[in-house]
Protein backbone atom coordinates (compact mmCIF):
# COMPACT_ATOMS: atom_id res chain seq x y z
CA UNK A 1 0.00 0.00 0.00
CA UNK A 2 1.56 3.30 -0.69
CA UNK A 3 2.27 5.69 2.42
CA UNK A 4 2.15 9.64 1.79
CA UNK A 5 5.55 11.03 3.46
CA UNK A 6 5.09 14.38 2.77
CA UNK A 7 4.79 16.72 5.79
CA UNK A 8 1.24 17.67 5.85
CA UNK A 9 0.97 21.83 5.66
CA UNK A 10 -1.91 23.69 6.58
CA UNK A 11 -1.63 26.85 3.67
CA UNK A 12 -4.34 30.19 3.79
CA UNK A 13 -3.77 31.95 0.34
CA UNK A 14 -5.39 35.53 -0.08
CA UNK A 15 -6.92 35.99 -2.44
CA UNK A 16 -7.54 39.51 -4.14
CA UNK A 17 -9.49 38.08 -7.15
CA UNK A 18 -7.79 39.74 -9.78
CA UNK A 19 -7.16 36.76 -12.64
CA UNK A 20 -3.13 37.00 -12.54
CA UNK A 21 -2.95 37.00 -9.03
CA UNK A 22 -4.96 33.79 -8.71
CA UNK A 23 -2.87 32.09 -10.95
CA UNK A 24 -0.02 33.04 -9.29
CA UNK A 25 -0.88 31.86 -6.23
CA UNK A 26 -2.37 28.59 -7.90
CA UNK A 27 1.71 28.55 -8.96
CA UNK A 28 3.02 28.68 -5.22
CA UNK A 29 0.80 25.84 -4.22
CA UNK A 30 1.47 24.28 -7.17
CA UNK A 31 4.68 23.70 -6.41
CA UNK A 32 4.73 23.13 -2.53
CA UNK A 33 2.51 20.49 -3.41
CA UNK A 34 5.50 18.79 -4.50
CA UNK A 35 7.14 18.67 -0.76
CA UNK A 36 4.06 18.62 1.40
CA UNK A 37 0.58 17.55 1.92
CA UNK A 38 -1.48 20.88 1.56
CA UNK A 39 -4.92 21.42 3.51
CA UNK A 40 -6.12 24.68 1.51
CA UNK A 41 -8.24 26.94 2.19
CA UNK A 42 -8.84 30.40 0.11
CA UNK A 43 -9.95 33.40 1.77
CA UNK A 44 -11.24 36.45 -0.13
CA UNK A 45 -10.21 39.87 0.96
CA UNK A 46 -10.61 42.73 -0.74
CA UNK A 47 -9.13 46.46 0.97
CA UNK A 48 -11.79 48.68 1.38
CA UNK A 49 -9.97 52.04 -0.06
CA UNK A 50 -6.47 52.33 -1.20
CA UNK A 51 -5.65 55.45 0.77
CA UNK A 52 -5.78 52.50 3.82
CA UNK A 53 -1.84 51.01 2.46
CA UNK A 54 0.07 54.02 3.80
CA UNK A 55 -1.80 53.62 7.81
CA UNK A 56 -1.87 49.79 7.23
CA UNK A 57 2.02 49.67 5.99
CA UNK A 58 2.86 51.66 9.08
CA UNK A 59 0.90 49.60 11.95
CA UNK A 60 2.70 46.62 10.65
CA UNK A 61 5.77 48.02 10.30
CA UNK A 62 5.98 48.94 14.11
CA UNK A 63 3.78 45.89 15.56
CA UNK A 64 1.48 43.74 14.77
CA UNK A 65 -2.19 43.77 15.91
CA UNK A 66 -4.87 41.63 17.11
CA UNK A 67 -6.14 39.55 13.91
CA UNK A 68 -9.98 40.54 14.44
CA UNK A 69 -8.42 44.00 13.68
CA UNK A 70 -8.18 43.26 10.05
CA UNK A 71 -11.52 43.64 9.23
CA UNK A 72 -10.88 47.56 9.57
CA UNK A 73 -9.46 47.80 6.53
CA UNK A 74 -10.66 44.66 4.71
CA UNK A 75 -13.59 43.19 3.54
CA UNK A 76 -14.20 39.48 2.43
CA UNK A 77 -14.47 35.81 4.05
CA UNK A 78 -14.60 34.55 7.27
CA UNK A 79 -10.75 33.43 8.34
CA UNK A 80 -10.41 29.50 9.02
CA UNK A 81 -10.70 28.25 12.38
CA UNK A 82 -7.53 25.54 11.72
CA UNK A 83 -4.42 27.92 12.18
CA UNK A 84 -1.91 28.10 9.21
CA UNK A 85 1.62 26.80 8.33
CA UNK A 86 2.04 29.23 5.48
CA UNK A 87 0.31 32.12 4.11
CA UNK A 88 0.29 32.86 0.49
CA UNK A 89 -0.49 35.69 -1.36
CA UNK A 90 -0.31 37.84 -5.05
CA UNK A 91 -1.08 41.36 -5.64
CA UNK A 92 0.00 44.45 -3.74
CA UNK A 93 -3.03 44.87 -1.82
CA UNK A 94 -2.53 41.17 -0.25
CA UNK A 95 0.61 41.93 0.91
CA UNK A 96 -0.85 43.58 4.10
CA UNK A 97 -2.89 40.71 4.54
CA UNK A 98 -0.18 37.98 4.21
CA UNK A 99 1.81 40.09 6.17
CA UNK A 100 -0.52 40.51 9.50
CA UNK A 101 -1.90 36.85 9.46
CA UNK A 102 1.28 34.91 8.95
CA UNK A 103 2.90 37.09 12.24
CA UNK A 104 -0.44 36.74 13.57
CA UNK A 105 -0.09 33.46 14.04
CA UNK A 106 3.46 32.21 13.98
CA UNK A 107 3.50 31.12 10.44
CA UNK A 108 5.74 31.18 7.29
CA UNK A 109 4.28 33.63 4.71
CA UNK A 110 5.29 33.62 0.80
CA UNK A 111 4.43 36.37 -1.36
CA UNK A 112 4.41 37.35 -4.94
CA UNK A 113 4.68 40.84 -6.23
CA UNK A 114 6.66 44.12 -5.10
CA UNK A 115 6.08 45.63 -1.30
CA UNK A 116 4.10 48.83 -1.01
CA UNK A 117 5.94 50.91 1.76
CA UNK A 118 6.05 47.37 4.04
CA UNK A 119 9.44 46.01 5.58
CA UNK A 120 10.87 43.22 3.80
CA UNK A 121 11.29 41.92 7.35
CA UNK A 122 7.60 40.94 7.48
CA UNK A 123 8.17 38.72 4.52
CA UNK A 124 9.40 35.07 4.64
CA UNK A 125 9.55 34.55 1.31
CA UNK A 126 9.08 37.50 -1.36
CA UNK A 127 8.89 35.69 -5.46
CA UNK A 128 10.15 38.75 -7.68
CA UNK A 129 11.73 38.74 -11.20
CA UNK A 130 14.09 41.07 -10.80
CA UNK A 131 17.31 39.15 -10.44
CA UNK A 132 20.05 39.06 -8.05
CA UNK A 133 18.01 40.01 -5.34
CA UNK A 134 18.96 39.24 -1.47
CA UNK A 135 17.07 37.20 1.24
CA UNK A 136 13.97 37.53 1.63
CA UNK A 137 13.08 37.81 -2.03
CA UNK A 138 14.16 35.30 -4.33
CA UNK A 139 14.51 36.03 -7.63
CA UNK A 140 12.90 34.19 -10.45
CA UNK A 141 12.83 33.94 -14.25
CA UNK A 142 9.83 33.68 -14.30
CA UNK A 143 6.53 33.82 -12.25
CA UNK A 144 5.38 30.84 -10.28
CA UNK A 145 2.12 29.22 -12.71
CA UNK A 146 -0.04 26.18 -12.20
CA UNK A 147 2.09 23.72 -14.60
CA UNK A 148 4.38 20.92 -15.73
CA UNK A 149 4.92 18.49 -18.52
CA UNK A 150 3.04 15.89 -16.57
CA UNK A 151 -0.18 18.00 -16.03
CA UNK A 152 0.33 19.05 -20.17
CA UNK A 153 0.80 15.43 -21.02
CA UNK A 154 -2.50 14.68 -19.33
CA UNK A 155 -4.33 17.78 -21.37
CA UNK A 156 -2.50 16.53 -24.42
CA UNK A 157 -4.14 13.00 -24.12
CA UNK A 158 -7.44 15.02 -24.05
CA UNK A 159 -7.57 17.55 -26.58
CA UNK A 160 -5.69 14.64 -29.28
CA UNK A 161 -8.92 12.46 -28.38
CA UNK A 162 -11.00 14.80 -29.36
CA UNK A 163 -9.02 16.03 -32.28
CA UNK A 164 -7.58 12.74 -33.66
CA UNK A 165 -7.84 13.59 -37.05
CA UNK A 166 -5.54 16.67 -37.14
CA UNK A 167 -2.02 15.46 -37.72
CA UNK A 168 -0.87 18.91 -39.08
CA UNK A 169 1.95 20.94 -36.32
CA UNK A 170 0.23 23.52 -34.64
CA UNK A 171 0.82 26.96 -32.81
CA UNK A 172 -0.66 28.69 -30.33
CA UNK A 173 -1.82 32.44 -30.55
CA UNK A 174 -3.11 33.98 -27.52
CA UNK A 175 -4.71 37.36 -27.65
CA UNK A 176 -4.92 40.10 -25.01
CA UNK A 177 -6.07 43.90 -25.01
CA UNK A 178 -5.77 46.88 -23.84
CA UNK A 179 -3.18 47.34 -20.62
CA UNK A 180 -0.06 47.36 -19.76
CA UNK A 181 1.02 49.99 -22.04
CA UNK A 182 -1.07 48.40 -24.99
CA UNK A 183 -2.91 50.38 -27.06
CA UNK A 184 -4.54 48.41 -30.44
CA UNK A 185 -6.12 49.50 -33.04
CA UNK A 186 -8.72 48.51 -35.24
CA UNK A 187 -5.47 48.49 -37.86
CA UNK A 188 -3.28 46.14 -35.18
CA UNK A 189 -5.68 43.81 -35.16
CA UNK A 190 -6.50 43.64 -38.71
CA UNK A 191 -2.40 43.45 -39.23
CA UNK A 192 -2.34 40.37 -36.60
CA UNK A 193 -4.57 38.32 -39.03
CA UNK A 194 -2.91 38.66 -41.99
CA UNK A 195 0.59 37.94 -39.79
CA UNK A 196 -1.05 34.99 -38.76
CA UNK A 197 -2.09 34.01 -42.37
CA UNK A 198 0.93 34.35 -43.73
CA UNK A 199 2.99 32.37 -40.77
CA UNK A 200 0.21 29.39 -41.48
CA UNK A 201 0.79 29.37 -44.98
CA UNK A 202 4.83 29.72 -45.12
CA UNK A 203 5.40 27.62 -42.02
CA UNK A 204 2.65 24.87 -42.77
CA UNK A 205 0.95 25.16 -39.38
CA UNK A 206 -2.52 25.71 -38.35
CA UNK A 207 -3.70 27.55 -35.57
CA UNK A 208 -4.97 27.34 -31.79
CA UNK A 209 -6.26 30.60 -30.99
CA UNK A 210 -7.87 32.02 -27.27
CA UNK A 211 -8.69 35.56 -26.82
CA UNK A 212 -8.93 36.52 -23.39
CA UNK A 213 -11.51 39.08 -21.27
CA UNK A 214 -9.56 42.17 -22.37
CA UNK A 215 -10.04 41.57 -26.35
CA UNK A 216 -13.83 42.56 -26.56
CA UNK A 217 -16.19 41.40 -29.36
CA UNK A 218 -15.04 44.37 -31.91
CA UNK A 219 -11.52 42.87 -32.16
CA UNK A 220 -12.66 39.60 -32.27
CA UNK A 221 -14.88 40.43 -35.19
CA UNK A 222 -12.19 41.98 -37.27
CA UNK A 223 -9.79 39.07 -36.36
CA UNK A 224 -12.40 36.62 -37.59
CA UNK A 225 -13.38 38.39 -40.99
CA UNK A 226 -9.40 39.00 -41.89
CA UNK A 227 -8.49 35.50 -40.56
CA UNK A 228 -8.65 32.45 -43.20
CA UNK A 229 -10.77 29.74 -41.84
CA UNK A 230 -8.71 26.99 -43.56
CA UNK A 231 -6.02 28.26 -41.38
CA UNK A 232 -7.94 27.62 -37.69
CA UNK A 233 -8.37 24.56 -35.99
CA UNK A 234 -9.69 26.07 -32.90
CA UNK A 235 -10.46 29.07 -31.53
CA UNK A 236 -11.80 30.39 -28.23
CA UNK A 237 -13.33 33.38 -29.04
CA UNK A 238 -13.71 34.75 -25.24
CA UNK A 239 -16.55 37.47 -25.64
CA UNK A 240 -19.10 34.99 -27.16
CA UNK A 241 -18.06 31.41 -25.38
CA UNK A 242 -15.12 31.42 -23.43
CA UNK A 243 -13.56 27.83 -22.62
CA UNK A 244 -10.44 28.16 -20.40
CA UNK A 245 -8.76 25.58 -22.52
CA UNK A 246 -5.10 27.40 -22.48
CA UNK A 247 -3.44 24.57 -21.15
CA UNK A 248 -4.72 21.94 -23.64
CA UNK A 249 -3.40 24.52 -26.39
CA UNK A 250 0.13 24.98 -24.58
CA UNK A 251 0.27 20.74 -24.13
CA UNK A 252 -0.47 20.13 -28.02
CA UNK A 253 1.52 23.04 -29.84
CA UNK A 254 5.11 23.52 -31.02
CA UNK A 255 5.26 27.08 -30.82
CA UNK A 256 3.50 30.12 -29.01
CA UNK A 257 2.84 33.70 -29.47
CA UNK A 258 1.63 35.67 -27.01
CA UNK A 259 0.39 39.69 -26.61
CA UNK A 260 3.05 41.56 -25.06
CA UNK A 261 -0.01 43.02 -22.39
CA UNK A 262 -0.41 39.63 -21.10
CA UNK A 263 2.33 38.77 -18.16
CA UNK A 264 0.58 35.92 -17.19
CA UNK A 265 -0.16 34.21 -20.24
CA UNK A 266 3.40 34.53 -21.38
CA UNK A 267 4.40 33.36 -17.95
CA UNK A 268 2.68 30.02 -18.54
CA UNK A 269 3.89 29.56 -22.24
CA UNK A 270 7.51 30.03 -20.83
CA UNK A 271 6.75 27.12 -17.92
CA UNK A 272 5.03 24.69 -20.64
CA UNK A 273 8.65 24.81 -21.79
CA UNK A 274 7.51 26.52 -25.29
CA UNK A 275 9.54 28.54 -27.48
CA UNK A 276 7.54 31.74 -27.25
CA UNK A 277 7.14 34.66 -29.23
CA UNK A 278 5.72 38.25 -27.98
CA UNK A 279 4.28 40.62 -30.00
CA UNK A 280 2.92 44.23 -29.62
CA UNK A 281 0.57 47.34 -30.98
CA UNK A 282 2.14 49.98 -32.97
CA UNK A 283 1.58 52.03 -29.91
CA UNK A 284 2.75 50.12 -27.00
CA UNK A 285 4.51 52.21 -23.98
CA UNK A 286 5.31 49.74 -20.80
CA UNK A 287 6.78 51.24 -17.74
CA UNK A 288 10.31 50.44 -16.87
CA UNK A 289 9.18 47.26 -14.57
CA UNK A 290 7.30 45.58 -17.56
CA UNK A 291 10.09 46.61 -20.29
CA UNK A 292 12.67 45.08 -17.60
CA UNK A 293 10.79 41.70 -17.70
CA UNK A 294 10.49 41.81 -21.92
CA UNK A 295 14.41 42.23 -21.92
CA UNK A 296 15.55 39.56 -19.84
CA UNK A 297 13.20 37.26 -20.97
CA UNK A 298 14.69 38.09 -25.05
CA UNK A 299 18.19 38.32 -23.21
CA UNK A 300 17.67 34.49 -21.74
CA UNK A 301 16.48 32.93 -24.89
CA UNK A 302 13.64 32.54 -23.41
CA UNK A 303 11.23 34.31 -25.83
CA UNK A 304 11.83 36.94 -28.83
CA UNK A 305 10.13 40.07 -29.01
CA UNK A 306 8.36 41.51 -32.34
CA UNK A 307 5.78 44.18 -33.64
CA UNK A 308 2.53 43.03 -34.42
CA UNK A 309 3.70 43.71 -38.69
CA UNK A 310 7.22 42.37 -38.31
CA UNK A 311 5.74 38.46 -37.02
CA UNK A 312 5.90 36.48 -40.68
CA UNK A 313 9.27 38.07 -41.04
CA UNK A 314 10.70 37.44 -37.97
CA UNK A 315 13.28 34.38 -37.65
CA UNK A 316 14.23 35.07 -34.53
CA UNK A 317 12.34 32.47 -32.29
CA UNK A 318 14.65 29.63 -34.60
CA UNK A 319 17.21 30.60 -31.92
CA UNK A 320 15.06 30.33 -29.04
CA UNK A 321 15.87 27.78 -26.08
CA UNK A 322 13.05 27.10 -23.97
CA UNK A 323 13.43 25.89 -20.09
CA UNK A 324 15.46 22.83 -19.85
CA UNK A 325 13.82 22.05 -16.35
CA UNK A 326 10.44 22.19 -14.29
CA UNK A 327 10.39 25.70 -12.88
CA UNK A 328 7.89 24.18 -10.47
CA UNK A 329 9.84 21.85 -9.30
CA UNK A 330 12.94 24.06 -8.98
CA UNK A 331 10.63 26.57 -6.86
CA UNK A 332 9.64 24.34 -4.51
CA UNK A 333 12.76 22.85 -3.81
CA UNK A 334 14.01 27.05 -2.90
CA UNK A 335 10.62 27.47 -1.03
CA UNK A 336 11.19 23.93 1.43
CA UNK A 337 15.22 25.47 1.51
CA UNK A 338 13.90 28.86 2.57
CA UNK A 339 10.94 28.44 4.76
CA UNK A 340 11.69 24.89 6.75
CA UNK A 341 15.33 24.32 6.73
Amino acid sequence: MFKNDKAKKTVWVVSDGVPGHFTQSKGVLFALEHQFELDIHWIELKLKKSFLRRPMAWLLNSTIPAVEKINYFYQGGVLPQQAPDIVIGAGGNTSYAVAWLARAYGAKNIFCGSLRHLNETLFDAILVLEPDMPKPFISLPISAMPISQKTLAVHGEVWHAEHPEIQQRLWTMLIGGEGAGADYKAEDWKQLAREMNSLAKNNNIRWLISTSRRTGAEAEAILKAELNDHYIVDAVWWSEHPRKILHQFLAVSCAVFCGADSMSMMMESISAQRPLIVYYPEKFQPDAKFSNVLKRLESSTLATVVPINELAINDGFQALRPLEYEPSEKLAQLLKERLFS
